[in-house]
């Protein structure tokens, strides 16, 4: 393998390993300009599984009403055409969330993701993030079809005249029938005009959507699996990382959202000037914690209403769009940019659209998203084959020079003007070009990272069978074999075939193109790390991918095969012609500079 050849192996190796780490944000975005809370040294992260210590100053047994000690326990079922609701009044809160039209694993889709029964989602804590919740139980009311109300009565702390006042918490959730999105209002109101002193560290109360967002899942990978925080500020999506277990945000945003690859849980808070502190601090019962907390500055009026809406459900634009128009949705929200949590692919998102709509077009023809896959790539495969055809050219022309090239180098070492000059007569002698092999395959990559891009992420791959009994679904790993418990060192609890037939196709296919090429002493090991150690390295990154990826890699490897085997066929004469019409001449015991390329002499056909 000479260097022009290696050089575009390692170029093409750095554009396919560069395009797994940018597909999913090509141009990354900015990180979020966060600070922690001073109390963020005593939090501990995921790492250690600590959970962050709750403010015992802030519990709401100290505010108790004697009279409303009593109220029952009470289960609330909802539902609208989205959503499947299940409220406790034990705080008023949410305990289950989960959208009918979309499964997970023959149930709907549970969009509120729980350690255990004690968990929920928009709990209101007095106080700042780290307070308590508050557990007591709420008086409840149905106001209409998708609106609900949970109140109690509660006894503020003691003002600079030593009085308690008294104040009514309610929450109040509406939905609408066809929404994802659903509004939560959040009343302290005191009845005979007095303010309550709700003063607890310099907060109210807090309210917190969490602890996590569904599907399920029992580890994430963040490559193929993954949850992030998200803002939206000044007309731009931002990507917050969490160091330490906790972050709090400087600047107002117009939302904030956990996401994950398929749906996502957005919040959208009113114009009051909220401390929002996003928290990945393991809570019990969970892999991994998302959770997002508004904590509310003080109050300063006697009847107070806080109004958040909050979006759950898939990434998908026709879902996310309408809250850009008021006409278009039940709660007039207009502007938003819900779509900016979306995956971005930049500049290649044209490619993937057309990708898309022929993907969703074989589809039609046959309704297995599988078989489009394989379909598709042979497509892709017969449109580029030109392509490939001429870099196949190229490069066996550029091995049958290489024996020519280590005679010139040996001619010139120590005259590389020189050398430079004869190589390049000789390249112009049998018209070939360096890069004449690099340039085609490189033209091709845009499709294979628009590819990875589309079959990473295409929603409708959620639950999509290809082969009953094996691939059950192309969003997800395959598994031909389960372990009670993960192997040691690779952290593993299934064996998987997919990864393993991709290695093989992988390390046939390299092997058959080589086969084409001269192999000399100097590139030998280079064609064996490419043929074994490329495809074994691989093996590890794509190990946990899902399917659908891997069905077309190595649909896209056993087509490369073909190709090869009938280009080898058909060019092995032509190759074998190459680089046999220059040879050098002078006195081998002369000087060097005595010596020069020349073209080679036809033999003049004898006269009958």
């Amino acid at each position: 393998m000479d260097k022009n050849t290696l050089f575009a192996v390692i170029l093409s190796t750095v554009v396919i390993t560069a395009g797994f780490m940018i597909q999913s944000k090509f141009f990354p975005a900015a990180e979020q300009e966060v600070v922690s809370r001073p109390a963020a040294e005593e939090v501990v992260g995921t790492e250690v599984e600590k959970e962050i210590p709750r403010h015992q100053s802030a519990s709401s047994n100290e505010l108790l009403m004697d009279s409303e000690k009593t109220i029952e326990d009470k289960i609330i079922q909802a539902e609208t055409n989205r959503f499947l609701i299940t409220f406790s009044n034990k705080g008023g809160v949410i305990t289950s969330l989960r959208l009918k039209e979309h499964d997970d694993n023959g149930q709907p889709l549970e969009m509120i993701f729980r350690g255990d029964e004690n968990q929920a989602s928009f709990d209101v804590a007095f106080g700042g993030f780290d307070a308590i919740p508050v557990t007591e139980n709420f008086t409840y009311r149905k106001l209409d079809e998708y609106t609900f109300e949970f109140s109690r009565i509660f006894l503020a702390p003691a003002d600079v005249e030593g009085k308690r006042i008294p104040f009514t918490l309610s929450k109040t959730y509406k939905f609408t029938a066809d929404d994802y999105m659903m509004e939560l209002r959040v009343g302290i109101e005191n009845s005979i005009n007095k303010i309550p002193a709700l003063n607890f560290d310099g907060f109210a109360y807090s309210l917190t959507m969490g602890p996590q967002i569904g599907p399920e899942f029992s580890e994430l990978d963040n490559r193929y699996f993954y949850r992030r925080f998200y803002t939206y500020e000044g007309k731009k999506a931002n990507t917050v990382k969490i160091k330490d277990g906790v972050k709090v945000l400087e600047d107002r945003v117009t939302w904030a959202a956990v996401a994950g690859k398929y749906f996502t849980a957005i919040a959208v808070p009113d114009a009051t000037d909220y401390e929002i502190t996003m928290s990945e601090a393991a809570v019990e019962g969970l892999p991994q914690s998302n959770q997002i907390v508004f904590s509310r500055p003080l109050i300063k009026s006697s009847n107070n209403e806080d109004v958040f809406k909050f979006y759950f459900g898939p990434k998908l634009k026709k879902y996310l769009l309408p809250y850009n128009d008021a006409d278009e949705n039940g709660f007039a929200m207009k502007d938003l940019n819900l779509d900016e949590i979306e995956d971005s692919s930049s500049i290649l998102g044209w490619l993937e659209w057309l990708l898309q709509k022929g993907l969703s077009l074989v589809y039609k023809a046959i309704p297995n998203y599988g078989i489009a896959i394989i379909l598709l790539t042979i497509v892709i495969k017969v449109l580029l084959f030109p392509l490939t055809k001429k870099s196949t050219q190229s490069t066996a022309r550029m091995s049958a020079l290489a024996p020519k090239m280590e005679e010139l180098k040996a001619q010139f070492k120590d005259q590389p003007d020189k050398l430079n000059k004869a190589m390049g007569e000789m390249y112009k002698k049998e018209g070939v070009s360096p890069m004449g092999g690099c340039l085609p395959m490189l033209v091709q990559f845009p499709f294979f990272i628009a590819m990875y891009g589309l079959l990473n992420k295409y929603f409708e791959f959620r639950g999509a069978v290809f082969i009953p009994g094996w691939i059950t679904d192309l969003a997800a790993p395959e598994s031909i074999y389960h372990f009670a418990a993960k192997l040691p060192l690779l952290n593993w609890s299934d064996i998987r075939l997919l990864p393993i037939l991709f290695v093989g196709s992988q390390m046939f296919s390299s092997k058959i193109m080589q086969s084409s090429q001269v192999s000399t002493a100097g590139n030998q090991s280079t064609m064996k790390m490419m043929t074994y150690a490329m495809p074994i390295m691989f093996f590890f990154i794509l190990y946990n991918a899902p399917s659908g990826l891997l069905v077309y890699w190595i649909c896209s490897n056993i087509f490369t095969l073909l190709q090869q085997m009938y280009s080898n066929r058909h060019l092995k004469p032509a190759a074998a012609g190459a680089g046999g019409g220059l040879k050098i001449v002078g006195n081998d015991d002369g000087p060097q500079q005595n010596k020069k390329i020349v073209p080679p002499t036809k033999k003049k056909k004898k006269k009958k």
